[in-house]
């Protein structure tokens, strides 16, 4: 499919690549971007399955978009990837993706239908005062000086802004605005952001402006990304005879130049503990997934702090791969990670799971959600923001349908929430959320919804 030409590319068939049957492909990474160019290459490239290779330094497909059930911690998601109906390829692949769970019908028919028959907005988008309706009233709040410089930021050139701060292009007024709420706990933005990456934003998601203070613009699988999502497309290219191989950890691609060519010479990585290499020919195809939202993850659990001894500024599983990669370059041409990568303090952010079937606990989300979870459908539409917890933790809530696993307990009723500032004192607990266990972490939220 071809960029902005309609469904005439959309749904004509391409014709089989020259020589497809000699080549063979290493994607590095398995999460939406990686099992997505595994399955183009099945479908449109018509490339033998047992011809590509997924590479995976964790136990788990899915990267950012996981889901599971620990025996020790209970159930956990890192994030989730937020999706509206403009998501051209993902949605092209899965109308040829099996469900799973309905015979003969495909992973967008179920979605599609889900979302039909249950659509989804918000009733609450932000709380003030430990649990009540901060009435945003889906007004963006923008004061004349605001409205224009998002005018002229969605205006300006991408070269003019790089190296640029959101906060060297908005005004002071600009960060009271419910505009500034909706779009920071969102998109996960802070001042310090970068002022492209919002140009990049804006520009992608202008046609949902409306949408964006009730979620209206928003979709959500039945059960968690993993499940609903991930899943099925694994199972979809296994049955093609793509193989995944986890456990495997990437740490360089080497690339030699020609001219104007890259050709990628070699791949190495570790297994098992083991320094291994796949020499490649010029008829390998090689794509890299580099970054990650999720790099670095360390895990607490009810009773116990995050241990935080591995987390330093420029390190990280797929930031060292892209670093090596980088440093190959003779013009700075395969990007610079350190952008990314070289403060922690400003780029980490904090997650967390909550489980519970309290029927005290359920009457407060329902006060605020004007939804009872239990019913199966869409709850709060969205993250709730707490207004009061904007100088703190900065606190943002949701809960999506439930049982938001198959094998959660009927009556059991799972919250996702996060954190913008993990540095920072609560509200109730006084210490910083990256310092705290989940019991408190807990409590927090619980303060927040007026218990």
């Amino acid at each position: 499919m071809y960029y902005g030409a309609g469904t005439y590319e959309a749904f004509a068939r391409p014709e089989k690549p020259e020589g497809v049957e000699k080549k063979s492909a290493y994607i590095i990474g398995t999460g939406l971007a990686g099992l997505s160019a595994a399955f183009y290459l099945v479908r449109d490239g018509q490339m033998k399955g047992e011809h590509i290779h997924l590479l995976e330094k964790l136990d788990l497909a899915g990267g950012s978009c996981d889901g599971r059930k620990d025996i020790t911690k209970g159930f956990y998601m890192r994030g989730g990837r937020e999706m509206d109906n403009h998501f051209e390829c993902m949605w092209d692949m899965f109308r040829d993706v099996p469900s799973i769970e309905t015979p003969n019908v495909s992973v967008l028919d179920e979605y599609y239908w889900l979302n039909k028959h249950d659509p989804n907005y918000s009733l609450c988008r932000a709380t003030v005062n430990r649990g009540q309706d901060a009435h945003t009233d889906k007004q963006f709040k923008l004061d004349k000086k605001s409205a224009m410089a998002l005018q002229k930021l969605f205006m300006t050139p991408e070269k003019d802004l790089e190296d640029k701060k959101i906060s060297d292009i908005l005004p002071d007024t600009f960060w009271k605005t419910n505009f500034w709420l909706y779009w920071q706990t969102m998109f996960a933005f802070q001042r310090w952001s970068s002022a492209l990456e919002m140009k990049r934003y804006l520009c992608r998601f202008v046609h949902h402006i409306d949408g964006l203070p009730d979620f209206t613009a928003l979709r959500f699988t039945k059960y968690n990304q993993y499940e609903s999502m991930i899943l099925p497309l694994t199972k979809y290219l296994e049955s093609h005879g793509v193989k995944i191989e986890y456990g495997v950890d990437v740490k360089n691609v080497v690339i030699d130049t020609k001219g104007n060519k890259k050709i990628a010479k070699q791949i190495q990585f570790v297994k098992d503990g083991k320094h291994e290499t796949i020499d490649l020919i010029e008829d390998d195809l090689v794509f890299i997934t580099n970054g990650c939202c999720t790099d670095t993850s360390c895990y607490g659990s009810q009773n116990e702090v995050c241990d935080l001894s591995n987390v330093k500024n420029g390190y990280g599983e797929s930031w060292d791969m892209w670093k090596n990669i980088a440093k190959q370059a003779k013009n700075g041409e395969f990007g610079n990670p350190d952008k990314f990568c070289s403060d922690v303090e400003a780029t980490n952010w904090m997650s967390a799971t909550i489980a519970t079937s309290d029927e005290d606990i359920i009457k407060h989300i329902i006060n605020v959600c004007k939804r009872d979870p239990r019913e199966g459908k869409v709850t709060t539409g969205g993250i709730v923001t707490v207004k009061d917890s904007t100088e703190n933790w900065y606190l943002s809530w949701t809960i999506n349908r439930q049982p938001q696993f198959k094998s959660q307990d009927k009556n059991m009723v799972l919250i996702w929430l996060y954190s913008l500032n993990t540095n920072k004192p609560g509200n109730y607990i006084k210490k910083p959320m990256r310092e705290c266990t989940g019991m408190e972490v807990c409590q927090e939220w619980l303060y927040h919804k007026g218990i």
